[in-house]
Order: C-alpha cells, then sequence, then structure tokens
C-alpha cells in the first residue's frame, strides 16, 4: 500500500528516514499545514511539522546538524506488475481479493533512493530549534518543524529591472506586465523557489494590464511584487504549490472563477472551474462537523487598492501615487447596512494624471468584471458553509484521488450528505455547488498498522455557472436509470453539463 517516504539530507546526501524493521530512525507521524482561510489573502509558505523516533540516540546527539537541513516528502508511487514479489503468500491470499484490491498488498522499498517520479507531499528546509523526548524506554523522539521553499519568496528583497529612460529615472521594476512575469520566474529559479507552472505564467502574461514600478527607496520581496500582479483580477488569482509526478511548481487557483458541475454518462460527477477538474466525492466518504454550518459575516464591497500615474514637472518624470475602485452591489439591503470590505492591493495603474507622459493601458473595471466580483460577493456571503471537512484515505481511494490528499487546493462539491434535506428558496441544498478548500491540514499516521492521511479543509464557495440543462431532455443520450444516480431532486439542480 502507499505511504509516504520522508528523506532528510544533512549535506551528504540524501537519508531515507521513514522507518524500517531494524533501522535506528523512524518516522512516527506529521502534519502539514497549508494555504489561507482566506482567499483574498495569499497562502503562507507550507510548515512541516513530524515527529522521528530515534532508537540508539545517534540522531539526537547530532540534532544541531539538523537545521537548515534539506527535507523531502514522497508519497510511494503506485507498483507495477513488477514490484509484487511476495511469491511465497500468494497460497495464502485469500479466495476474496480482487484485481482491483491487489496492489495494496506491495509495501514500498523504505531502502530506496527519492524517485525523480514519484508525487511530492513537502519539500523545504528544517527550521532552527526542535524539541528531543527521552522515553522511557531510551529512545528519543525529535519533534522538527519544517518550512517550505516558497518561504524564500518572502526574503528575497533584490532590486527590480531599471530602465535608461529619464522618466523612470530612481525607480526599479520598470518594465511591462509580460516582462515582470518573465523575471520573477527566473529568480525563483534562481533562489531554488518552485517556478510558475506554464498555465499560470500563461495566464498572467495574457494580461494587458500596466503596473506601477517601485521607488528605489522602496525593498519589496518577490512575493509581493508577485502577487501584486494581477490581485486586481475578478478571477481572484491565489497561489498554490502544486505537487506534480517528478516536480513541484507554483500553480494558480482562480477563486473568483465560476465553476460548474458535469454529470457524466456512468453516473459520475465532476466540478470544474474552466482550469481544472476534480472528481466529486460522495458524502458518506467524507467527515463534516456533525452539528454545524457557518454563514460568514456579510462581505459587501471590494475595495481594489492600486495606483495613479503623475506627471513631475520639476524632474520631467513619472511618479506614482494610490489610487482606489470599489465595487459594490448583488447583495439585499439588510446585508449592505455594516459595510465590510475584501481589500485587494496591486501593482495595476487604476488612473492615469500623466498628461499623456506614461503611455500605459490603466486598469478600469469592466460592466462584465464588476459583475463577475458581484457573483463573488455574493456566494462568499450568502452561502452557508459546511466546517472541517475532512477527507481520509480510511474512506477514499488515494490512488484514484492522489491531489485530494495533497497540501494544496481543491475543488469539491457535495451529493447524499447531512445537509441535503436543508434546502434553499430556489430548491437547491445549502451546501449544493462548486467548493474551493483552499486551506488546511494534511496529516499523516499509523493506525492498526495502516498508514492513513487525513486532509482537513476550510471551504470557499465559488459562483455557480449557468446550467445548461433547461429540461430533462437535455440529458438525451443518457441510458441510466434514475434509481441508479446517487443524489436527490434537489442535488440534481446543481448540475450545469452532462457529457457523454
Amino acid at each position: 500500500m502507499r505511504q509516504p517516504l520522508l528523506y532528510i539530507d544533512r549535506g551528504n546526501g540524501w537519508e531515507n528516514m521513514t522507518g524500517r524493521e531494524g533501522s535506528h530512525v523512524a518516522l512516527d507521524g506529521f502534519t502539514v499545514e497549508w494555504g489561507t482561510n482566506d482567499p483574498a489573502k495569499q497562502p503562507d509558505c507550507n510548515v512541516l511539522k513530524f515527529k522521528l523516533v530515534d532508537r540508539d540516540g545517534k540522531l539526537a546527539g547530532n540534532s544541531t546538524r539538523l537545521a537548515g537541513a534539506k527535507v523531502l516528502v514522497q508519497l510511494s508511487r503506485m507498483p507495477l506488475w513488477k514490484d509484487l514479489t511476495i511469491d511465497n503468500r500468494w497460497a495464502e491470499e485469500p479466495d476474496e481479493t480482487i484485481w482491483a484490491s491487489l496492489h495494496l498488498e506491495n509495501a514500498p522499498d523504505v531502502y530506496a533512493a527519492p524517485d525523480p517520479t514519484a508525487l511530492s507531499i513537502f519539500e523545504g528546509n528544517i527550521a532552527t530549534g526542535c524539541s528531543i523526548e527521552q522515553r522511557s524506554n531510551n529512545t528519543y523522539l525529535l519533534t522538527l518543524n519544517a518550512n517550505s521553499r516558497t518561504v524564500r519568496m518572502s526574503r528575497t528583497t533584490a532590486q527590480g529591472p531599471v530602465s535608461g529612460d529619464p522618466k523612470y529615472a530612481g525607480q526599479h521594476w520598470v518594465g511591462n506586465l509580460q516582462q515582470r512575469v518573465d523575471e520573477v520566474n527566473r529568480r525563483l529559479g534562481q533562489i531554488d523557489a518552485p517556478q510558475l507552472s506554464a498555465e499560470a505564467s500563461g495566464w498572467l502574461k495574457s494580461l494587458t494590464v500596466s503596473l506601477a514600478s517601485y521607488d528605489q527607496s522602496s525593498f519589496p520581496d518577490l512575493s509581493t511584487v508577485l502577487y501584486a500582479i494581477a490581485s486586481w483580477s475578478p478571477e481572484l488569482p491565489v497561489y498554490y504549490e502544486r505537487h506534480k509526478h517528478g516536480g513541484t511548481m507554483l500553480d494558480i487557483l482562480h477563486a473568483g472563477a465560476k465553476a460548474g458541475i458535469t454529470l457524466h454518462a456512468d453516473g459520475s460527477l465532476t466540478v470544474s472551474d474552466g482550469w481544472r477538474e476534480d472528481k466529486v466525492i460522495v458524502g458518506e466518504k467524507v467527515r463534516i462537523d456533525a452539528a454545524t454550518l457557518r454563514l460568514p459575516d456579510p462581505v459587501s464591497q471590494i475595495a481594489i487598492k492600486g495606483k495613479k500615474a503623475a506627471w513631475e514637472k520639476t524632474d520631467s518624470k513619472i511618479t506614482f501615487g494610490d489610487a482606489e475602485a470599489d465595487i459594490t452591489g448583488g447583495l439585499p439591503g439588510n446585508l449592505t447596512e455594516t459595510i465590510r470590505s475584501a481589500t485587494f492591493e496591486t501593482d495595476a495603474v487604476l488612473a492615469d494624471e500623466s498628461e499623456g507622459n506614461w503611455g500605459g493601458n490603466a486598469y478600469r473595471p469592466s460592466e462584465a468584471e464588476r459583475r463577475q466580483w458581484v457573483a463573488w460577493l455574493q456566494a462568499a456571503t450568502m452561502r452557508l458553509r459546511p466546517e472541517k471537512l475532512t477527507a481520509s484515505t480510511e474512506k477514499i481511494d488515494i490512488d484514484d484521488h492522489e491531489q485530494t490528499f495533497q497540501p494544496s487546493a481543491t475543488l469539491w462539491a457535495f451529493v447524499r450528505n447531512r445537509y441535503t434535506s436543508l434546502l434553499s428558496e430556489d430548491g437547491t441544498p445549502a451546501t449544493s455547488g462548486a467548493w474551493l478548500g483552499i486551506g488546511g491540514t494534511l496529516t499523516f499516521k499509523w493506525r492498526h498498522g495502516k498508514p492513513v492521511f487525513d486532509n482537513e479543509m476550510e471551504l470557499q464557495p465559488l459562483p455557480p455557472m449557468p446550467t445548461t440543462l433547461a429540461t430533462w431532455g437535455a440529458l438525451n443520450p443518457i441510458t441510466l436509470k434514475w434509481a441508479d444516480l446517487s443524489f436527490t431532486w434537489g442535488e440534481f439542480g446543481q448540475i450545469t453539463d452532462f457529457k457523454e
């Protein structure tokens, strides 16, 4: 069965700390705190907290060498046929064992070096400080913390590109949006932080808004420069580490994008925001708080704090001051009496007062963009939220849902849950629609001799896509019987599309 493999490099190459029979060190368990609890705030770096059992004290005695050491946690890969090398046990295998579960008979090789094609769970460095507990059996328990490689973004404040044009004298991070994206990505590579995925980079570079440069007396860190590029967008880009087989990158999840739920001809459901797609996991396979739904404080206004370009006649140069664009509307009057804003700070230029000397493209929210912001305000304010969604490998096959057990954002939709009977005015259940898991805690522990992952998440509702299914006939040529579908009439109303 699949399990995490933890490696540490203290300067002499990777050491496998996972543990095996007769080994001196073993992994007791870990958590990864990831993401954010508010899509208006970018995630901090992922933080790994893990415990190692040291049976002879050799690691504890050299614990000062752990500070700054590299840490890698991988998910052991799915076994191949050649990996099922347990010939002496086949006669003992129960006759009821099915092909679909045969891979669970494989135990990963904990002696093996890191696999360059495996799926990573965490990559980073051990932070200074740890605790060492001497236990009654003369073993030691080391409790350690590590920060992921994205922490380097917030610790890098080198000057940005400058221009020889006199009107930009005394400024840095000069250049258009596309140049800034390329430069940020290059610097991410320089500091060995995850670089932007091709999809994230491509989306950013497709934007046509012009950005303000920085006065050379300011020293923005690399994360600030990156996040300020597109924080004006109603797509609401949120940056996450995305682990894929063979590498880790910095990806964008769009917390303001409209999302829909698709019914497939086999009766399965998927949820998509137009950028990615995830399988819907039925309600009985996840845990939520047994008694609580939460209605958040209303957010009735968007405040985009950007820049304005001006012309300084005395020195004949461009300067950038503060500007703001506000977006309201779409909420019932009773929710707008106490105005609470979601604030987004950006380097986008919102106003041009440079008397024609700047020449850039100032951003002014279009009507379509304002409607998209309002749709997000409505979802964020008026949707009831289930508390403490927890996905566990005790009920969900990690082979079918690898990304569900990553410390990164995932898409969700719900059918057959305890709140199905709680209906809104339009007849849909309270937890209908698409959701984004924006942050939480991924936990690994051994339970009854089996490796178990739990991912407890904070959920953020996504604005719904308009449905394309006006009538039952729109489902032709579906051949499923209604009894084969795993949801209620109310839940059926959240489906936006059908695919053969």
